[in-house]
C-alpha cells in the first residue's frame, strides 16, 4: 500500500490533466508522433458520440476539420496511408458506428486494391482500440506527444481556428449520379473491390445511411476524368458523386506538399461538403 496509493494518485492526476488538455483543444488532437497513432486517434474520436456526417478516406481526408474545429455533426475518420475502405469494413462488422451521411474519399480508393489489410485495419479489431473509443484518456489522441505534434502541424499547415468557417471552394454544381462510360472494363481486382464496396454500402443503407463518393482537392493534374472503375463502383451503389478537386474555383486550394491541403483550404472543403449535402 505504501507504493500503490501514490501510484494510483499520480495516475489519476495524469488522466485528469489529459482530460483538461483535451477539453482545451476542442476534444481531440490533430496529430501524433506517427501516422499510425494519428489515424487511430482520429478514428477513435470520430466514433465517440453521434455524428450526422462521417468522412472516410486517407490522410487527404485527415486534414479536414470536423466537430473538434467548429463543424458540429461532422466526424473525420481519415486513415493515413489507407483508404475509406478500411473504415467501411469496420462499419460493416459493427466495430465503428454509422451515420445518416457517409462521405467516401475517392482519391485513394485504389489503395484498397491491395489484398493485404493495413496495420490500422488490424488495430481496429483489437481490445485497445475499443477501449480508446469508450475512454478518451486511453485513446491515441490523448497521448501526451499528440499535443506537441499537433502544435507542430498547425505551424506547418495553418490553424483552422483562424480560418473563415463560412468561405467555401466556390463549387457551383451539386452532387449527382456519376457519369459512367458504358464501355469501361474493370480488372479482376477492381471488379472484386467494387462488388465488396457495393455489398457493404447496401447493408449499411438498410440501417439508414446515404453515401457520397467525393474526389477531394487536389484536382487531377492533367484534368483527366476520375478512374472509370471508381465511377462504376459509385453507380452500382446508387451513391452520389462530387468532384470537389476538379470543380474548386481557382485560388481556393493551397497545398502544403502537393497532396495535402493547408488548413484554410481544408476548412473551405468542409464548408463546401456541408453545402453540397444540404442541397442533395
Amino acid at each position: 500500500m505504501r507504493y500503490v496509493l501514490p501510484f494510483l494518485i499520480t495516475l489519476a492526476l495524469c488522466f485528469t490533466a489529459q482530460s483538461l488538455a483535451l477539453r482545451a483543444v476542442g476534444g481531440r488532437t490533430a496529430k501524433s508522433e506517427s501516422n499510425f497513432f494519428s489515424s487511430i486517434g482520429r478514428i477513435q474520436a470520430g466514433a465517440m458520440g453521434r455524428a450526422e456526417i462521417l468522412v472516410l478516406g486517407s490522410s487527404i481526408t485527415g486534414r479536414l476539420p470536423d466537430r473538434a474545429q467548429g463543424f458540429p455533426g461532422v466526424a473525420n475518420m481519415g486513415c493515413d496511408g489507407g483508404s475509406a475502405v478500411d473504415a467501411l469494413r469496420a462499419m460493416d462488422q459493427g466495430i465503428l458506428p454509422i451515420a445518416p451521411w457517409i462521405v467516401i474519399e475517392a482519391n485513394t480508393l485504389h489503395l484498397a486494391l491491395k489484398s493485404e489489410p493495413t496495420e490500422i485495419s488490424k488495430a481496429m479489431r483489437g481490445q485497445w482500440f475499443r477501449a480508446g473509443m469508450k475512454f478518451p484518456c486511453l485513446s491515441s489522441y490523448a497521448r501526451p506527444s499528440a499535443f506537441f505534434y499537433s502544435k507542430l502541424l498547425a505551424k506547418r499547415t495553418g490553424d483552422t481556428g483562424t480560418s473563415d468557417l463560412t468561405a467555401d471552394l466556390g463549387i457551383i454544381s451539386k452532387p449527382g449520379p456519376p457519369s459512367v462510360d458504358a464501355a469501361a472494363q474493370l480488372t479482376a481486382e477492381q471488379e472484386a473491390l467494387a462488388e465488396e464496396i457495393n455489398g457493404i454500402l447496401h447493408r449499411l443503407e438498410t440501417k439508414g445511411s446515404r453515401f457520397l463518393f467525393a474526389w477531394l482537392p487536389p484536382a487531377r493534374s492533367d484534368g483527366s476524368p476520375p478512374p472509370s472503375w471508381i465511377l462504376e463502383t459509385a453507380r452500382r451503389s446508387r451513391a452520389l458523386w462530387w468532384d470537389a478537386g476538379q470543380e474548386a474555383a481557382p485560388g481556393t486550394v493551397t497545398l502544403t506538399d502537393g497532396v495535402h491541403m493547408a488548413a484554410p483550404s481544408a476548412a473551405r472543403t468542409t464548408v463546401s461538403l456541408l453545402n453540397a449535402l444540404d442541397r442533395s
